[in-house]
């Protein structure tokens, strides 16, 4: 035990800094329970914070029996004061985290967070409670306990532990660490695994579970089941839309369970019901990706843009594609993009597609300027009102210039934290601001849709409601906000067409399972367009469907296959596989993974791996 033995001065300073650990996590811990609806997952609450204190004491031990080999050093006693004032960067961006995704446990967002550093700051200043204050209060009197031993030896204001305490400590939490990473998380705290496990297999181990750029051998596709699927063309006359406007509305968030078409009772997105009797609406269509930026690229290019861990905008500045706005602007259309919240996302301004634009909104000037009326909310967007005052200053334009258009808009105030520009909703529970707003974007879209028939904007335009991802509120373990599962409620979206005297002479409810990869050639098959040859989607009317790559890259590593009502993916991590019948199970309650043979899930999984990197390829290789 004599090598584990650490100096008075280290076990000094350790026992200060596992005391306020210790302290910041149970306080933590009452800050979640008091101020957060949603209690169902208790891993902040003490003792279990205590447990997850665990990796904390053992990185504490190994830091500090380390800095005892550099004990002659005079300087040590400071350099550790100096390294726990350090740590105010770490503990105010992890109260900002947590503030920022209450009730959302999701480990491997660090990466994504793609907001200002002003917006997160006000989520710390917004926090202040009893709770809050007692975690500062412990984090100066550690800081001041470390500052008075640095200038007086062996201070007696708190007494450290002793070795045996120490290498107790040490041991019993080596074996809390053990045992939570084989604990059954699912029945414990709502989690899939051991957070620590999470963070580590997403943040540190991705390039080793998840080797896109590796080459593989190609692989065929096995198909998931011998059934085969059989789904109806739908019957349209697509001359009558031919020549029209076109009108894309992307949602942001919005599950297709969580809209009154989905059966959600509580759904204030009531204009989806009125414009659903008057519109052509596919109910069984999903995104391919569960985060904004690769599934709005794949509605673009209808094209998956790579399968890597960060997105391919945030990875490179060379990304370009033949997208939707490319192809009507070479039919003689003029082409838009709408949106209140900053591009910033994953370098999302960058994108070649959207420069190319005739016009593009910019929320960034309006913010700049202060000339916005937003009081609540983020930083990075401003009201939908402004967004489309310019949508419709920019049409009239468009009329003068006797061309028709393409326009899609992005609404923003459904993301996650759920809030709306005019009313402070930071005290109720998640899904209570989710459904808040609903209400503020029904009524943005009501008026957006009032103001298109004002304008006499209604007669020639194909309008399109859409989202660009599902959200999950906990139905399954672990799944909060959307971008970690490939569960439907993160994939499963709404889709309506609407086209004035068209649709409503009859309207109709379509089954057969589409995806965002046939947004495109189904806009122009409507606009009497020849689809771009790189578009790998399908007109969403023909009732033909082929297997669609899915995946997602965040808290975990999942990669799949869509196929009809049909999805199989697997997790990269873990290994776990999932086999779903979306069309008997809708809830995904019943995993069919044990009726696959053994031959056709390696298959199906080599063919997934190849997919991987061919997908990753192609988009290399074409920049």
């Amino acid at each position: 035990m004599k090598r584990l033995r650490i100096s008075i001065n280290s076990r000094y300073f350790l026992t200060i800094s596992y005391i306020f650990m210790l302290i910041y996590k149970i306080l933590l811990a009452g800050q979640y329970l008091c101020f957060v609806s949603n209690h169902h997952p208790i891993l902040f609450f003490p003792p279990f914070s205590v447990i997850l204190s665990a990796a904390d004491f053992i990185f504490l031990f190994i830091f500090f029996r380390i800095c005892d080999f550099f004990s002659k050093s005079k300087l040590l006693n400071w350099f550790y004061s100096l390294l726990f004032l350090s740590s105010v960067i770490f503990f105010f961006y992890d109260v900002a985290l947590f503030q920022y995704f209450r009730a959302f446990n999701n480990y491997g967002l660090t990466k994504f967070l793609a907001y200002s550093s002003g917006e997160i700051s006000r989520y710390v200043v917004y926090s202040m409670n009893v709770f809050f204050v007692g975690i500062i209060l412990s984090y100066f009197i550690a800081l001041a306990l470390m500052l008075i031993s640095a200038i007086k030896k062996n201070p007696c204001l708190i007494k450290p532990f002793s070795d045996r305490v120490v290498h107790i400590l040490l041991s019993v939490n080596i074996v809390f660490c053990i045992v939570t990473a084989f604990l059954p998380f699912e029945e414990t705290v709502g989690l899939e695994k051991s957070p620590l496990f999470e963070y580590f297999s997403t943040h540190v181990l991705s390039s080793y579970y998840l080797d896109v750029n590796k080459e593989v051998e190609p692989a065929e596709y096995p198909g998931i089941s011998t059934e085969k699927e059989n789904f109806p063309k739908v019957d349209f006359d697509f001359s009558a839309t031919k020549g029209k406007n076109v009108i894309v509305v992307i949602i942001e968030s919005t599950a297709f369970e969580k809209t009154p078409l989905g059966g959600d009772s509580r759904s204030n997105l009531l204009f989806l019901t009125d414009l659903s009797k008057k519109s052509i609406s596919f109910i069984s269509h999903r995104t391919v990706f569960p985060a904004t930026t690769r599934s709005i690229l794949a509605l673009f290019c209808s094209n998956n843009p790579g399968t890597d861990y960060e997105s391919v905008t945030r990875i490179t500045d060379s990304f370009d594609c033949v997208s939707i706005f490319d192809v009507f602007e070479k039919n003689g259309y003029v082409a838009s993009f709408f949106s209140p919240v900053l591009l910033d996302f994953d370098s999302f301004e960058n994108l070649k597609a959207i420069k190319r634009l005739d016009h593009v909104f910019e929320p960034s000037k309006v913010i700049e300027s202060g000339t916005f009326k937003r009081q609540f909310g983020t930083e990075t967007a401003i009201e939908e009102e402004i967004v489309q005052d310019d949508f419709f200053n920019y049409i009239q334009t468009v009329k003068s210039r006797k061309k028709p258009f393409f326009a899609l808009y992005f609404p923003y105030w459904t993301h996650a934290p759920y809030e709306v520009p005019f009313e402070d909703t930071s005290k109720l529970g998640h899904l209570e601001r989710y459904y808040k707003s609903q209400e503020y974007m029904n009524v943005k879209m009501e008026e957006f849709l009032d103001k298109l028939e004002e304008e006499n904007i209604l007669e020639n335009s194909i309008v399109v409601f859409t989202s660009d991802h599902g959200e999950g509120f906990g139905r399954k373990v672990g799944n909060f906000i959307h971008p970690n599962y490939l569960w439907d409620e993160n994939l499963h979206v709404p889709f309506l067409i609407y086209a004035k005297g068209i649709t409503d002479a009859q309207p109709q409810t379509i089954t057969n399972p589409t995806t965002v990869l046939d947004v495109a050639p189904t806009l122009a098959k409507l606009a009497g367009i020849e689809p771009e040859k790189s578009w790998i989607g399908n007109n969403m009317f023909d009732g033909i469907t082929k297997p669609v790559f899915i995946y997602t890259r965040a808290m975990n590593l999942h990669s799949g296959i869509l196929d009809g009502n049909r999805k199989f993916f697997f997790n990269h991590v873990t290994g776990k596989n999932y086999y779903f019948d979306l069309r008997n199970d809708p809830l995904e309650e019943h995993n069919l993974v044990d009726t696959l043979d053994k031959e056709r899930l390696e298959n199906l999984i080599k063919f997934i791996n190849y997919k991987n990197f061919e997908i990753n390829r192609a988009v290399k290789t074409s920049h």
